[in-house]
């Protein structure tokens, strides 16, 4: 009898370890004559066999040849990252059929350095047959010749799921019941869907231990990333961190034309914000900033000057209406590049675009949509994705299907040439302010941006038009002789000008009347006069910049040279008084704003 169960037990342990009767013979030197020999009670292996067949079987020689009823065929201590093989250790301490342990590192003899939550998993036979068992650190583990455990008899089942870490953690398997009803094909890890700690600050992983075909198995996916369901649903895994796109951000274009030139940061902001399930129509963008309000200008006619940001703080107000923190990192070292790399790729697997300056072409606001490569190359749309799709499509042959496959790839975005100067998160989601502390900080922004001293270089508000005026008079940098280059940006400067107040005090007009019914009857005029100045504004500015552009045959925004009667010195004139009629209505809408805020009380 004793004979046939050690026969018995080399035959599974050699199926178990994964050998043929050659491999095993092979390994050990002998004939596979012998080997069957063994397996088949004709005989046992000679001593001096013993210690090398207990080293290829994973276990120890008595438990080779002792007669014994419970069989520990695999036990693993793990984390769900790195695993430890503790089979020969934990069949070491079955004693008259019983094992029964306490599972932590110093009476298993293993150890590993993480915050993980640690799991023994267990593979063990008995006279009924063969079965599974878990259990988690600090707890008890017993097994005997008649335990059952976990059966592998189905080609999936989740068995344990648990969340938090190692000092502190929530059985999740009722939520986890729960998703599964809907048979979600991937599952994203954070503490709004899996219970949390109050008490935690740091990471928390999901924990699955769960059975297939090919055993027992512990996932440890940490918070912000995704476990999904591969091999036909036989098995989980995890999300390639090296790759990360989020899908269907909408292209950013300019949309106005000769009518006006949008704000590429407001534009960016509303594609990122859809994307988050937080759609808001440019205007309400516009209007919740303050950026509507905005005119910026430097002495040295740069394109800079069109940025929303450049010199006021346009961002606190729109975040705090629409209940985001932010963060933005400015001009980082080489140094630093690297853990903001980790963050930008940490807000991507969190579902959260990160708005960035300088991404493709021009120092323009776009937005970063994902990452490949670990982080070593950002995806991203801007509003210079026109001329690559457009060029696409006139492609020929290979090179169009070439091109194509690379978008496809990276769901229809293009690589980021450059590392952004500017960068911008959201941060943690908290309540929106509501529509009428939104219309009144607004209002407050109109006042302090136009009141605003120079920052940077850059002329804001009542100065900027004052600043913008006297740079229009100076008739010697419109002189073609002097310097026909600096003419020429100049003009070009001035006409991108031009079509960010356009499309700025129309934004503020839409925005303004959207709102009016928030205002009581003592505020609602005031209010209405504003919007009617702003689009007074736009509509005198659109006029003028189409008379520019019909007269510069569309080679630059105001001709340098007589053409039909009109030349730049007449339209710069024009524009002066254009401007002049500007500054007063905008200060008008000053002291009208201070009444309707003062109405408010």
């Amino acid at each position: 009898m004793e004979l046939e169960k050690t026969a018995m037990r080399i035959a599974s342990l050699r199926r178990e370890r994964g050998y043929t009767g050659e491999a095993l013979a092979e390994r050990l030197q002998v004939s596979p004559q012998a080997v069957s020999k063994w397996e088949n009670a004709k005989c046992l292996p000679e001593t001096a066999i013993l210690p090398a067949l207990a080293e290829a079987l994973d276990c120890s020689i008595d438990s080779l040849l002792c007669p014994r009823e419970l069989f520990i065929l695999e036990a693993v201590y793990t984390d769900g990252e790195t695993q430890i093989p503790v089979t020969r250790a934990l069949d070491n301490l079955v004693r008259d059929n019983v094992l029964d342990i306490y599972v932590n590192p110093a009476f298993i003899g293993a150890s590993m350095e993480s915050d993980r939550l640690k799991v023994l998993t267990v593979k063990f036979q008995t006279p009924a047959g063969v079965g599974f068992s878990y259990a988690l650190q600090n707890e008890n583990l017993t097994l005997d010749k008649k335990s059952a455990g976990f059966e592998g008899d189905r080609p999936f089942w989740i068995i344990g799921a648990y969340y938090g870490n190692e000092k502190e953690y929530f059985c999740a398997m009722q939520k986890l019941e729960h998703y599964e009803y809907f048979k979600w094909d991937r599952i994203q890890v954070n503490h709004e869907t899996f219970p949390s700690s109050t008490a935690s600050d740091d990471t928390e992983y999901l924990t699955l231990i769960y059975l297939n075909a090919e055993g027992i198995h512990v996932l440890s996916c940490p918070e912000n990333d995704t476990v999904y369901y591969g091999g036909h649903g036989t098995r989980l895994l995890l999300q390639d961190r090296s790759k990360c796109i989020l899908e269907h951000v909408k292209p950013l274009v300019w949309e106005k034309g000769a009518e006006g030139l949008e704000c590429p940061w407001a534009g960016a902001l509303q594609a990122a914000l859809s994307y988050m399930g937080e759609p808001c129509t440019y205007e309400q963008i516009m209007g919740m900033s303050g950026a509507c309000y905005r005119i910026c200008f430097t002495d040295v006619w740069d394109y800079s000057c069109t940025d929303a940001l450049v010199a006021f703080d346009y961002a606190t107000p729109l975040y705090s209406a629409i209940g985001y923190g932010f963060c933005m990192v400015e001009r980082l070292e080489k140094r630093e590049r690297k853990a903001e790399r980790r963050a930008i790729m940490e807000d991507i697997r969190r579902g959260k675009p990160v708005l960035a300056i300088n991404l493709r072409v021009a120092p323009e606001w776009g937005v970063i949509t994902g990452y490949t490569d670990n982080g070593n190359r950002f995806l991203c749309r801007t509003y210079f994705d026109k001329e690559v799709f457009d060029a696409l499509e006139q492609a020929d042959g290979q090179t169009q299907e070439d091109r194509r496959m690379v978008f496809e790839e990276n769901s229809g975005y293009l690589f980021s040439e450059f590392w952004p100067f500017l960068i911008t998160h959201f941060g943690e989601k908290g309540e929106k302010k509501s529509p009428m502390d939104i219309l009144k900080t607004s209002l407050a922004t109109l006042i302090d941006s136009f009141q605003a001293q120079e920052c940077r270089g850059y002329h804001q508000g009542k100065d900027a038009y004052r600043a913008w005026m006297i740079g229009l008079s100076r008739e010697e940098d419109f002189r073609l002789e002097n310097d026909k280059e600096n003419v020429q940006r100049r003009l070009s400067v001035n006409d991108a000008m031009l079509g960010n107040l356009i499309d700025a005090r129309r934004a503020a007009a839409n925005w303004l009347r959207e709102n009016l019914s928030l205002i009581p009857d003592t505020g609602r005029e005031q209010l209405a006069k504003i919007a009617q100045n702003c689009q007074t504004i736009a509509d005198e500015a659109a006029a003028l910049r189409r008379k520019a552009c019909r007269f510069s045959d569309c080679e630059v925004t105001y001709n340098t040279t007589d053409t039909a009667g009109m030349s730049t010195l007449t339209l710069r004139r024009e524009q002066t008084a254009l401007l002049e009629q500007a500054l007063a209505l905008e200060e008008e809408n000053c002291q009208l704003s201070r009444l309707v805020l003062k109405a408010w009380g």
